[in-house]
């Protein structure tokens, strides 16, 4: 391993004894001579208390890296025709058509312009402990939402939330089929079906546990599991891989890629995707101003450099055992700026 490897190594294993995060998992890819090549790394544990190494395949509960996906499908829909993204989502709901959210569309959902809130707890009210009652409880809360002003850039779960109902809608099945359907998930899958690879994140007081396998997000668990905000599970390299087939898609000039990150105003985010600040991005100084990508809550993220042909997965799992720890705003510019460094031609 050279110098510049055993840096980000020093970075991650810094911030792990100062407890940021028990652990993570990284996968960096690089287009070398027309090629694509990657490097992986893991450091640390899976949780504080319990045995088991981070390793390289660990599974990581990608809390918000879904919302990317649900906006992929979208595109690749709407190139199908069977998704118009001006249209109000009341096309695609009509039983919901006289809800406040119904009249919004869903371009401008997925952009983050539609005026919805940035969050709600629409699982208060829902029994944890009776899974098939919840849904319904947490749509209901979010139906009577007002939204404010339509244009506005505001990021809002709640927004992607209404997204994948209407992108479900469309296509008469789940919204994990859907996206399933559409060919954007690679190897992301919604729940984790090897609980014990998968590291844990927080303690959930509503819950009453310490959540593993199952994901982290509130609503998302009172929509059973898989909704347009939250839910996806992955490790590095399919994280990786799956922002490679993005920079790809540039490249090649594909229209719903060119579409995903046209700017718009008032704000740095795109159609799915966010954009690097010019200040203080967690993507860190060395990326370029062209560069897209996300993150999520748990203390995942995915950037992106479709000029250098650099993508960098983060995972870790900042939130265990509480979310109350904001170390992960040092770590991943200082772990971005190390990964370039090592990537240099």
């Amino acid at each position: 391993m050279s110098e510049a490897w055993r840096r980000v190594e020093a970075v991650l294993d810094d911030a792990i004894r100062a407890r940021v995060t028990p652990g993570a998992s990284l996968c960096a890819a690089a287009r070398r001579r027309g090629e694509w090549r990657y490097a992986q790394l893991a450091r640390g544990a899976l949780a504080w208390d319990e045995p088991g190494d981070a390793r390289e395949d660990s599974l990581y509960d990608l809390a918000s890296l879904t919302k990317p996906f649900t906006a992929w499908a979208a595109m690749r829909l709407r190139d199908r025709g069977a998704l118009d993204l001006t249209a109000p989502i009341s096309r695609y709901l009509p039983e919901r058509r006289g809800a406040p959210a119904a009249a919004r569309s869903l371009d401008a959902l997925l952009s983050h312009r539609a005026g919805l809130a940035p969050w709600r707890p629409l699982f208060e009210g829902a029994d944890p402990a009776v899974a098939g009652a919840n849904r319904e409880i947490a749509l209901d809360a979010l139906w009577r939402e007002l939204p404010g002003e339509e244009g506005a850039a505001v990021y809002s779960d709640l927004g992607y939330i209404l997204a994948g109902e209407a992108l479900a809608a469309a296509r008469g099945r789940p919204l994990e089929e859907a996206l399933e359907e559409c060919d954007v998930l690679g190897a992301l899958r919604f729940r984790c079906d090897e609980p014990a690879r998968c590291a844990p994140t927080e303690r959930c007081a509503w819950r009453g546990r310490v959540l593993r396998g199952e994901v982290h997000d509130e609503n998302c668990f009172a929509l059973g599991g898989a909704a347009g905000h939250a839910g996806l599970f992955g490790d590095a390299r399919a994280v990786c891989e799956r922002g490679v087939a993005m920079v790809d898609a540039l490249r090649g000039g594909e229209g719903w890629a060119l579409d995903m990150l046209r700017a718009r105003p008032g704000g740095s985010h795109r159609l799915g995707w966010d954009t690097r600040s010019p200040v203080g991005s967690s993507a860190g100084a060395r990326m370029g101003p062209r560069t897209f990508g996300h993150l999520g809550f748990t203390g995942t993220s995915l950037w992106c450099d479709p000029d250098a042909e650099v993508v960098v997965a983060l995972l870790t799992n900042r939130v265990h055992p509480s979310r109350e720890g904001a170390g992960i705003r040092a770590l991943r510019p200082a772990v971005h700026d190390a990964v370039l460094d090592a990537l240099a031609p």
